[in-house]
């Protein structure tokens, strides 16, 4: 069985070439032949983050035993086939397999059994070219495989006016597998398209096996969750039922062969492992070697995101990835779920938005498996500032805690609550102070509020009181800007700012502008009229230092106190206590109008 696939990189996905293969100065590739020509002596490397073979994930999860490397070559090269294992920080241990001779004057193909007790770490190859006009055409990783599980999996997008993505990855998917009479997924996958805004043109994508829905503008929690139930409702009717639901973001880039990877996985699973969560590592679009997130541990709300910042161009970070350390779910850009988990009975939270994957995860997922090369490119978060997460931020951590019967006691809300809201106010961002605290007094409403909450018209209403991004204004300085996100001080300056509450006791005498995300206190400091500019979207907003408005954050800030001593432990009893309530099916067709 063809289990993982060699893979080049593309044009219209992914053009860093070191996370494909590292070539030497006598070797080049031809993305649109999708080859690489070797003169004399060039060499070619394949440790790398998708041609590299995860054999320590394979062995473990799965039940394929005898692994064949198939190569097709022309022309003459040394093959060496390698075992690599991270043994310690900084320290690789490699041994050589099988080193071979091969010699053709056409292209052919080759089969090189891979015989070793070594089933850990990773197995490698190179190319060494030993005569001129040498040619590689690509290849794959074969396993004899006694047993296979029956899957089809159904993919699920919640898209929210992100047409340019949705439709580039629904070509994809299109061209190399639904209409691939040669990928053994064609038969095996369904897409399924929750468009929240509506604006897809429904009649010219949908087809025999894709099925787009017009759905309330109800937030991320509310589109996968609107997917999951038409997934449930399609097996209801069909013969060749979903036995896994792959939840997938909309402002992504999908390399198709981590789909074949997640399907040839499922497909080999052992019976011990057939209730895990796949899991898809987030890498920045902007930056394509750079790995973001590959599973995370919640912690009660101080999230640890794992494995982030590896360059997966060094073969040492890719080792590294190979390495398991404690998730507690998996992020919805690239979640796979088995569909016994997705009931009736046990649907997400109705939250809208942050969050919804943490608690489904903390629910359901008994494991989680990650593999180099299953994967996507995100928009990095730090280019999608709204004022509106402030509203969710609390809220949503405080829900997540009380359903999941995580400790988090009034005293830690309101310490953060605090910390949040002068953080907000001494950056003059009043509006974010407010809807923090909008957030946590919404909690303290109760279920019933919350039962009857109308996500959309609340989302509506939390974005009229946020800040919008306007094009660029009069206080436009790059010189401030740059002088502004590199300012430092000394033990002096802090002193002084200390004393003087950051400059509100003395008279404001200066305009400034201050980076959107990387804003800090010392920013602000005696500051009158600030610009908060965002860098990629080249937009901002204004505040202004407004003394009358930093007493009445601080005035509602105690109020919350007495309120949440009063109500918050009840509140937090009744979400746990009731969370069947708005998880399940009768609930979920109300909440969306279907």
């Amino acid at each position: 069985m063809k289990i993982q696939n060699l893979i080049f990189p593309k044009e219209d996905i992914c053009t860093k070439r070191d996370l494909y293969v590292r070539l030497d100065e006598k070797a080049q590739l031809y993305m649109d032949l999708s080859e690489i020509r070797f003169r004399k002596y060039g060499t070619a490397h394949f440790d790398t983050y998708f041609n590299s073979f995860s054999a320590e994930k394979w062995f473990q999860y799965t039940d394929v035993k005898k692994i064949s490397l198939v190569l097709y070559l022309k022309g003459k090269f040394l093959l060496t086939i390698r075992h690599k294992e991270r043994v310690y920080p900084n320290l690789v241990n490699e041994t050589v397999l099988h080193e071979v001779e091969i010699s053709s004057t056409e292209k052919g193909e080759y089969i090189f059994p891979i015989q070793t007790s070594l089933k850990n770490g990773m197995y490698a190859f190179s190319l060494r070219a030993l005569e001129q006009n040498s040619v590689y055409y690509g290849g794959y990783y074969d396993a004899q495989v006694e047993r296979k599980n029956h899957v089809n999996l159904g993919i699920v997008i919640c898209t929210y006016k992100r047409e340019s993505f949705v439709l580039k990855n629904l070509a994809s998917i299109k061209k190399e597998i639904l209409e691939n009479s040669d990928c053994i997924m064609q038969d095996h996958l369904e897409v399924f398209i929750t468009d929240n805004a509506k604006t897809l043109k429904r009649k010219e994508l949908e087809g025999s096996k894709v099925h787009i829905f017009p759905n309330k503008n109800v937030g991320g929690a509310g589109g996968f969750t609107r997917g999951m139930i038409e997934v449930l409702e399609y097996n209801k009717k069909e013969k060749k039922p979903i036995t896994n639901v792959l939840l997938m973001d909309d402002d992504v880039c999908i390399e198709t062969e981590a789909l074949y990877r997640t399907y040839t996985l499922l497909t080999v699973l052992k019976e011990d492992y057939k209730d895990s969560f796949i899991g898809g590592a987030m890498l920045r679009l902007d930056f394509p070697e750079i790995q973001v997130e590959a599973g995370a541990a919640w912690n009660g709300g101080k999230l640890i995101s794992r494995k982030g910042n590896l360059n997966l161009i060094y073969c040492e970070a890719c080792l590294f990835n190979e390495i398991e350390e404690y998730y507690e779910f998996q992020a919805w850009w690239y979640c796979t779920i088995p569909i016994r988990v997705i009931r009736e009975d046990n649907l997400p939270l109705p939250i809208f938005i942050r969050g919804d994957d943490v608690e489904y995860g903390l629910r359901n997922m008994k494991h989680l498996i990650l593999m180099n090369g299953i994967s996507l490119w995100h928009e990095p978060f730090e280019r999608k500032y709204s004022s509106s997460m402030f509203y969710y931020i609390l809220r949503n951590r405080m829900i997540d805690n009380a359903v999941r019967k995580i400790n988090y006691t009034q005293k830690e809300m309101y310490e953060e609550l605090k910390q949040q809201v002068i953080d907000e106010t001494l950056k003059f961002r009043y509006k974010n102070a407010h809807l923090l605290m909008d957030g946590v007094e919404d909690f303290l409403r109760g279920v019933d509020w919350f039962l009857k909450l109308d996500g959309e018209k609340k989302h509506q209403e939390v974005m009229a009181k946020g800040y919008r991004l306007k094009e660029q204004g009069d206080l436009m300085d790059y010189g401030l800007y740059e002088f502004e996100r590199n300012r430092g001080e000394g033990k002096k300056q802090y002193m002084k700012r200390k004393l003087s509450c950051n400059g509100l006791l003395l008279t404001p005498n200066h305009n400034t502008i201050v980076p959107l995300n990387e804003a800090r206190i010392i920013n602000f400091h005696r500051a009158n009229r600030v610009f908060h500019y965002d860098y990629y979207s080249r937009k901002g907003f204004y505040t202004k230092c407004d003394k009358k408005e930093i007493l009445k954050c601080f005035q509602r800030l105690r109020k919350i106190k007495k309120l949440s001593m009063q109500r918050y432990d009840k509140c937090v009893k009744e979400f746990y206590t009731r969370q069947k309530e708005f998880t399940n099916l009768t609930f979920w067709k109300k909440y969306l109008g279907i």
